[in-house]
């Protein structure tokens, strides 16, 4: 009789600590927040490779034209003071304060010129972009276009499109404003896109590009009209999973 009231208040002293461990979130601590994940982006044509700071503290450098940071980086939850220069012992190009909000992931970018001239419009500036990671459903890819391209020299940039070429494209997103993002979601395979201006045929980059199932990607639309070399119109797609 003895050995059974024993086992039976053993078994209500585990079932206590179990109840307890649940409520508390386990033996691990902490619950399902997932903290802010940040990575970084270079999408003006004409700086040398750039250095990002939060809060005055380096988060990633060496990030060169049409290229980001090796990977996402979790932060705390927070407003942060940002600012990029370009790598070395450099003045700001630009800063901001921006909120970064647990279960959410963050593209900061730069668009725009460092010398821009008369134009303020197309000054370089930063920008903070949010995206999620959770990959599609099935053989499917996420794209998030990114207007980083400009115009030459006396001529505003319009809003863009982004869309397979001709008549009557199976994928196309639209009027996307400069230093904004469109998202596509499309069938994993290979796909040639334009980039044009918006509600016109002016087609200012193109690009084939073959996405992988699960995969989300980055379209950077970048560059300077009828400029050669690295700073050329050009569409270039990044894998960000």
């Amino acid at each position: 009789m003895f050995m059974m009231k024993s086992s039976a208040w053993k078994l209500g002293l585990f079932a206590a600590i179990a109840v307890s461990l649940v409520a508390c979130g386990g033996g691990g601590g902490g619950g399902s927040v997932e903290e802010p994940r940040v990575r970084y982006v270079n999408a003006s044509p004409d700086t040398l490779p750039l250095t990002f700071t939060l809060d005055d503290s380096d988060e990633a450098t060496g990030v060169s034209y049409l290229s980001m940071s090796s990977r996402f980086e979790d932060e705390d939850a927070d407003s942060y003071d940002v600012s990029v220069r370009e790598d070395g012992d450099n003045p700001a190009l630009d800063a901001f304060t921006t909120q970064l909000a647990n279960d959410n992931e963050y593209l900061l970018a730069t668009v725009g010129l460092k010398n821009y001239g008369s134009e303020p419009f197309k000054r370089l500036r930063l920008v903070n972009l949010q995206i999620n990671l959770n990959a599609p459903n099935g053989n499917r890819s996420r794209v998030y276009v990114l207007h980083a391209f400009n115009r030459e020299g006396g001529l505003d940039t319009p809003n863009i499109d982004l869309r397979n070429p001709g008549d009557n494209p199976q994928y196309k997103v639209e009027n996307i404003g400069f230093g904004a993002i469109g998202t596509l979601e499309i069938d994993s395979s290979t796909q040639t896109f334009v980039a044009r201006r918006n509600n016109s045929e002016s087609v200012y980059a193109t690009e084939t590009f073959t996405f992988a199932g699960g995969g989300i990607y980055l379209a950077i639309v970048g560059g300077i009209e009828n400029a050669t070399g690295t700073q050329t119109p050009q569409i270039k797609f990044l894998r960000l999973n």
